[in-house]
């Protein structure tokens, strides 16, 4: 069995004449918490609708579980949970009825589909609001819902954009929880973000985009400390770094970087090109 649950070769897209992506290349392990990060505009959402068949590349290859979407869509979306970054809910049905209808298109019998929405609204906690209309739902637990939908056909693969943007930190935290236990009983996620917070908790591997190019792809500790390990390194020799911080462990915690300034620091350079 091959060892990646999702391989990108070469992947580009163009709308007319602008590229959203430029030669995209990654790989994806199987069991990964892995994610996309970059600014508004750098292709995050473009490459996730390409996996889940939504969008057409312009070119390049694609291998989801063995299978390519351009022949194998169907097949695809079958072991594929997706949560889009836009709501998506029917407003006018209850959220236990939204989890049932959503069974139907998997082919789902009636008892089993049952059984596994009553399973996810316990486990999403949100089994309180099984009746009630979707339209009465606060935004954190419609997202709730969308994550609980998106495994009503026990994926392989969750594929997530976005999913906790808008949410106050206690919803946010919740979902970050559950989608913990969830790699950790073996589902591959893949996740986009802007909140570089959520990715240092979250991801286990991670590429940068800006600007449809990935200008960073690796480990999270990896990206954490080669970044780090270079800036220490080069303000170790600057004269007037030592005489800011002339106790090394002032001087070193001064200097370690975040995600999100390791981030901000990319994006700002224009001519900062991957290795």
């Amino acid at each position: 069995m091959n060892d990646y649950a999702i391989s990108v070769e070469n992947l580009t897209k163009f709308y007319n004449d602008f590229s959203a992506l430029n030669n995209i290349s990654f790989k994806i392990k199987r069991g990964d918490f892995f994610g996309i990060i970059g600014p508004n505009g750098a292709g995050k959402t473009t490459i996730l609708k390409i996996l889940y068949s939504v969008a057409i590349p312009s070119a390049g290859s694609i291998d989801i579980l063995g299978l390519s979407p351009m022949n194998d869509a169907k097949k695809i979306r079958a072991r594929l949970g997706v949560v889009p970054q836009d709501d998506n809910l029917d407003e006018d049905l209850s959220v236990f009825e939204n989890l049932i209808i959503y069974s139907m298109y998997f082919g789902i019998n009636k008892k089993e589909s049952f059984r596994r929405a009553s399973e996810l609204l316990d486990f999403f906690s949100i089994a309180e609001k099984k009746n009630s209309k979707v339209i009465n739902l606060s935004g954190g637990y419609r997202r709730r819902l969308l994550l609980a939908r998106a495994l009503i056909n026990s994926p392989d693969i969750i594929i997530l954009d976005e999913p906790t943007i808008g949410l106050d930190p206690e919803y946010r935290l919740n979902i970050w929880n559950k989608l913990k236990l969830l790699n950790k009983s073996g589902i591959t996620i893949l996740m986009s973000t802007h909140y570089m917070d959520e990715a240092e908790k979250l991801f286990k591997n991670v590429i940068l985009l800006n600007h449809g190019e990935i200008v960073l792809n690796g480990s999270m500790d990896y990206i954490l400390n080669k970044n780090n390990n270079e800036n220490i390194q080069g303000a170790s020799d600057n004269a007037a770094y030592k005489k800011e911080y002339p106790y090394s462990d002032e001087y070193n915690n001064k200097r370690l970087k975040s995600l999100e300034e390791i981030f901000m620091d990319i994006v700002k350079n224009e001519n900062f090109k991957s290795n």
